[in-house]
């Protein structure tokens, strides 16, 4: 007979712990789709370009500020030091440098000044003659502008120009062929004009001087007229000098590539415009840190007027050609009438020359 005890059911005690409802299964995250990837992106981009014009705003003065030591590293004069911190405008050198191995040197090819002008809006590029007559410092003697960056790279050709233009830059960007080639396939190419049939045959000549040092393999351009070139195609156009009036009509062509490539990049929405740095910038040397080129692109961007000006210095009114020896030259006549012309370009207002830049343009006078 069974325990009466034993048959009833056990009931749980207070100790007994209570049951357990069965665990969800952990939600997953969902994950972001492109298209909000790309719309953070663009709200991280602008809220940065925001910032750095508010930055900007806040300091009053895009220019660095110029000790003693700096003027006298980069050969600036205080009257060119003052202007520079008067106004809400930036220079910058940039050098573009030929740099292949069988090549003695590495002159700059070519030389410009690029100007972002935030008190009347808008952007300036100015050229350099490469084969301008000019004082360099380190020689104590005369030479041709491009040998400053062979003699002692970005410094010596910064102060070259400060102290023969009288201007005061301090910082620089340095491009090489394959740079030049990755930032216009970077925008799409630009579309150039062949006037003639000797510019075309000079293009493709030199198209395959440009295949063999950059390791690309462009076609050659088919005709005059316009055409769509790519960054290869674009970079040989830009060394023609032996076409129409030399290296007058070579840094026209020069600047007419630079022109397009800044149009394009800057109308390209902020996701492209980053795809753009980053495909470039390994190929870029600059003084530039990067908060400062994060500062000039936010202010760029909010620039009124983004049409390009350009100007070629010596300005055509101010230069001479000629010869010392048996080497060619192009003479500022006078260094002093071609500073005020570039001031008047990129301050657009009368200035004048310091009195070491006087000084240079009488010992030019008395060479010419």
């Amino acid at each position: 007979m069974m325990n009466r005890e034993s048959s009833k059911e056990q009931r749980p005690t207070n100790s007994s712990p209570p049951p357990q409802r069965p665990t969800p299964p952990p939600k997953k995250k969902k994950k972001l789709s492109p298209f909000k990837k790309r719309v953070i992106l663009v709200v991280l981009l602008l809220l940065a370009g925001s910032t750095a014009y508010a930055a900007f705003q806040i300091m009053g003065n895009l220019n660095k500020d110029l000790s003693s030591q700096d003027l006298s590293r980069y050969g600036i004069s205080s009257s060119a030091a003052n202007v520079a911190q008067d106004h809400r405008i930036v220079n910058v050198a940039i050098f573009g440098v030929d740099g292949r191995e069988d090549v003695e040197g590495e002159r700059s090819d070519s030389t410009m000044i690029a100007t972002a002008d935030f008190e009347h809006g808008g952007i300036k590029i100015t050229s350099l003659m490469r084969d301008t007559y000019v004082y360099i410092d380190s020689e104590n003697d005369f030479d041709k502008l491009n040998a400053a960056y062979a003699l002692g790279g970005p410094t010596t050709a910064l102060k070259t120009i400060n102290q023969n233009f009288d201007t005061a830059i301090t910082d620089y960007l340095v491009v090489d062929f394959s740079c030049m080639v990755e930032m216009v396939n970077a925008v799409g190419g630009v579309t150039v004009d062949i006037t003639s049939e000797d510019e075309l045959y000079w293009l493709n000549q030199y198209l395959m001087d440009v295949n063999d040092k950059v390791k690309t393999s462009s076609p050659e351009v088919a005709g005059t007229g316009s055409q769509l070139l790519d960054g290869s195609q674009a970079l040989a156009y830009c060394r023609i000098r032996y076409v129409g009036n030399g290296d007058f009509d070579r840094t026209q062509r020069q600047r007419t590539v630079f022109e397009q490539v800044i149009n394009k990049a800057m109308s390209l929405n902020p996701i492209a415009q980053y795809s753009l740095i980053q495909s470039v910038m390994p190929y870029v040397k600059t003084s530039l840190s990067f908060n400062e080129i994060l500062k000039y692109a936010g202010n760029a961007m909010l620039l009124r007027n983004r049409s390009i000006q350009q100007k070629q210095i010596p300005t055509e009114d101010y230069v001479e050609t000629g010869y010392l020896g048996d080497v060619s030259y192009v003479f500022p006549v006078t260094l002093v009438d071609n500073i005020k012309v570039l001031y008047n370009f990129i301050y657009e207002i009368n200035y004048t020359p310091s009195s070491e830049a006087q000084q240079i343009s009488e010992e030019i006078q008395d060479v010419w």
